[in-house]
């Protein structure tokens, strides 16, 4: 069994499936912003997949897929085994975060780039504020599912334990 790329990716579009500016691009027909908003998200899966490996010890592992260049051209993928729906669904978060701190970085960027004073002219501190809330929000979940996902079985979705009785001796030796 194995699991296309492009389910995670759709379950990322359709968490920010409102946001025009990331399908639509100046002087880009419909194809090729969609190509080209897929080509990012792919980006963000490879990340998301890395985060996942550094962040926790998979069940299964998550470096096992098998990547190829489409015939337009474009990166395209196939893990080598079936994710689940709360794979999919960390995935999908761990690509929303993704997608956020690049706003976020371009946010600490300008703010270094001017003054206090400059920036009260140019953009109000309370916007600047909410997004940097929001984006933390969005970390927390990330962080939270993570957890979650490394504390339960894969396939059962039910907490690891650990067996006790593997280590303790009933002789007491």
């Amino acid at each position: 069994m194995s699991t296309s790329f492009n389910i995670p990716i759709q379950a990322f579009f359709r968490r920010i499936e409102n946001d025009k500016k990331f399908f639509n691009y100046y002087n880009i027909d419909a194809n090729d912003a969609m190509a080209l908003a897929s080509e990012r998200a792919y980006g963000y899966l490879i990340e998301s997949l890395s985060i996942i490996s550094t962040t926790c010890n998979p069940d299964i592992d998550f470096n096992n897929y098998t990547t190829c260049i489409d015939a337009n051209g474009y990166n395209t993928g196939t893990f080598n085994f079936e994710l689940t729906k709360n794979e999919i669904e960390l995935l999908a978060q761990l690509m929303y975060e993704r997608y956020f701190n690049r706003d976020f970085v371009k946010l600490r960027a300008f703010k270094l780039e001017f003054a206090p004073s400059d920036l009260n002219v140019f953009s109000p501190a309370n916007e600047r504020r909410t997004f940097i809330d929001m984006y933390d929000k969005v970390k927390s979940e990330s962080i939270s599912l993570l957890d979650s996902y490394k504390s339960r079985d894969r396939i059962t979705n039910q907490l690891k334990s650990i067996d006790y009785a593997k280590y303790y001796d009933i002789n007491g030796d």
